[in-house]
């Protein structure tokens, strides 16, 4: 039986405690009530000290890898924990937030690992088996502060409670559904997730939990959609250096191609010198295609002489004129 005054939540000093020790069990003929006290309580704003605990966090887990996940729909991670209103919620103790335990973050990434066929030694390097411990620590994801109207009222459905009670009875069209209240948190929520361990194992791990949350889903009712995240993945030092090398290569590679549509008249016309040159003068024509070749970009230079060199060797006059065959490898060396 419920206490008067004991709603609106006055004196609780977090989520958790509204709904651990200021909510009442919910008893026959309150659902309505207990509804009200639900959505009041997702008005609680998360304790003005949980900044300074996550900046403290961030700061012992610095040189861990760090990724960022956003729920993009509801997330109902502990549905099957105890609470006084059927349906169970994962939150701090300590601060009242929810947050994202290793453990569940730990069995999602390793369900990406055999899903995507990585090999046993790696899965028992990084997740560790019952005789050794993993090269990766997961630690729990913490709520990003500063975030407002973090949980919302939800609801579930059993429409056959007699079915999936006792079974005694099957379920038919005119059972009477049975709505059940409970929290979820509410899409747009963003969290921050760290690894730690060395930097290619903490690194791969990343990937594959950053992999999980998008495609596989975190906690309950993730066939309905629950559980699902976007992430951004901060890059090791390692990926970021390749990256920059991959951004360059592709620069100079964007930079040679507009360079070699400049050249691609006078490339032509050196196209037909070398299918049409006289072989038997060979010697005399080779030096001057050569210097007029070599005053052409890379790309173009080295397609020209790939040409050239095929003509020569394909030709009975020349493909035993090693002096003159070596001329032209070595000016394709050149342009590699």
């Amino acid at each position: 039986m419920r206490l008067p005054g004991q709603f609106p939540p006055a004196g609780a000093s977090h989520t958790g405690h509204a709904l651990t020790r200021r909510l009442a069990v919910k008893g026959s003929g309150q659902e309505e009530r207990l509804q009200a006290d639900l959505k009041a309580i997702t008005r609680i704003a998360p304790p003005a000290v949980y900044a300074g605990a996550f900046g403290r966090w961030q700061d012992a887990l610095r040189d861990a890898v760090r990724l960022e996940a956003t729920t993009r729909g509801p997330l109902a991670v502990g549905l099957g924990n105890p609470s006084p209103f059927e349906v169970g919620l994962t939150l701090h103790h300590t601060y009242g937030v929810p947050y994202l335990p290793g453990s569940a973050l730990k069995g999602l990434a390793l369900r990406a690992a055999r899903q995507n066929g990585v090999p046993a030694e790696a899965i028992t390097a990084i997740f560790g088996d019952t005789t050794s411990a993993g090269f990766v620590t997961f630690w729990d994801g913490w709520l990003v502060p500063g975030q407002t109207e973090i949980l919302q009222l939800d609801t579930i459905t059993v429409h056959h409670p007699d079915y999936y009670g006792d079974g005694g009875e099957w379920p038919t069209d005119f059972d009477d559904p049975n709505p059940v209240a409970f929290l979820s948190v509410r899409p747009g929520v963003r969290f921050e997730l760290r690894l730690s361990g060395p930097e290619e194992w903490a690194a791969y791990a990343a990937r594959l939990l950053e992999w999980g949350l998008t495609h596989l889903g975190l906690g309950g009712k993730t066939n309905a959609g629950y559980g699902s995240f976007a992430v951004e993945r901060e890059k090791t030092p390692a990926e970021r250096e390749a990256e920059r090398r991959a951004a360059e290569q592709a620069e100079r590679e964007r930079q040679a191609a507009e360079e070699a549509k400049k050249f691609e008249g006078r490339a032509h016309i050196l196209r037909q010198r070398v299918a049409g040159m006289n072989l038997g003068r060979v010697k005399a024509e080779l030096p001057p295609l050569l210097g007029q070749i070599r005053e052409l970009p890379v790309p173009l230079r080295r397609e020209l002489l790939e040409r050239l060199l095929k003509r020569l060797q394909s030709d009975d006059r020349t493909k035993g004129e090693k002096k003159l065959l070596g001329q032209v490898r070595a000016a394709l060396e050149e342009a590699r």
